[in-house]
């Protein structure tokens, strides 16, 4: 069947083919158990979820996560497929997560399957007064990925704060959505988006910051940083900022390019060849994005870069 997803606030433009994503999702998914984390003052400082799904799998799954008043939080989640580089399947999974007051939850989801299978991710945020949703996602490989995040700020000085690293090669699809939804006063947001495109692949970001009614003296931005590696790519960005209130601040920008001549030739100086320069190029943005995640988190980064060759 055709699934619509990461569908903006509002439409823009018909023929930017824009305004959502589709795709073929299987008829019948296997839904797993419900995963929930509550985290309080007596837990301890880390969850990790790993996922691995298998060959020929169409596999659907919730995880709540709530955490209490006063309480930090980092949860980390792998999603990956067993070691099978022509593993094919589909997989949606379904986040919510809920911020009490002064509540810190940091959510760490990387990204990295097989060229054929196809994965749908969704993110449901309520922040709550004085709370911080800090959310790094990291898109290392997958024949087609999804990832829709939708934010809710209405609680005075809720804020949200999204790193995001990608790598697209061979002729992989990666579609974003991202709705930062602001309806509580002196509510933040800020968003940063890094990532290198190469071969034939095809990149979709959208990223909306909708100040609503009642959202006075808040702040959002948004600003996405593209490397373009080869000619063949297609990156698509359009960023949005919607607005009900007067006295916000919001701002947005991208920008595009290709690897600088006079860099390249430095580096080169410097006794390395193009294919060494471009390679390191190309993981440079997720590597960067990898190191933001939190110390505590105990080496979660540091695995990740040696399983995928990312940094040495």
């Amino acid at each position: 069947m055709v699934k619509k997803i990461n569908q903006m606030p509002v439409k823009t433009w018909n023929w930017l083919k824009l305004n959502q994503a589709e795709t073929d999702a299987p008829d019948n998914i296997n839904n797993q158990d419900k995963i929930s984390i509550h985290a309080d003052n007596s837990s301890g400082i880390t969850d990790e979820l790993p996922f691995i799904f298998e060959n020929g799998s169409s596999t659907g799954g919730t995880i709540d996560i709530s955490v209490d008043e006063n309480t930090d939080h980092i949860v980390l989640m792998d999603f990956k497929t067993e070691n099978d580089a022509s593993c094919q399947g589909y997989a949606e999974v379904m986040t919510k997560v809920r911020l009490e007051k002064k509540a810190k939850l940091t959510l760490v989801q990387v990204h990295r399957f097989a060229s054929g299978f196809k994965f749908v991710g969704n993110i449901q945020a309520d922040v709550g007064e004085k709370a911080d949703f800090h959310l790094i996602q990291v898109f290392i490989r997958g024949d087609e990925t999804y990832s829709d995040v939708r934010v809710g700020l209405g609680s005075k000085k809720s804020a949200l704060h999204i790193d995001t690293g990608y790598l697209t090669t061979h002729d992989e699809l990666l579609d974003i959505n991202y709705v930062a939804s602001h309806s509580g006063e002196k509510s933040t947001s800020d968003i940063s988006v890094d990532g290198s495109m190469c071969d034939s692949s095809v990149k979709r970001f959208r990223g909306t910051i909708d100040f609503q009614h009642g959202a006075v003296s808040a702040k959002g931005s948004e600003v996405e940083n593209v490397l373009l590696l080869d000619d063949d790519v297609t990156n698509q960005t359009i960023p949005i900022i919607l607005c009900e209130e007067e006295d916000v601040e919001g701002n947005h920008g991208a920008t595009i390019g290709r690897l600088d001549d006079e860099v390249l030739e430095y580096m080169m100086s410097r006794g390395l060849d193009e294919d060494r320069i471009r390679d390191m190029m190309k993981k440079a943005y997720v590597d960067t994005v990898l190191r933001r995640i939190p110390d505590e988190a105990g080496g979660f980064a540091d695995r990740i870069c040696a399983e995928e060759g990312i940094s040495e």
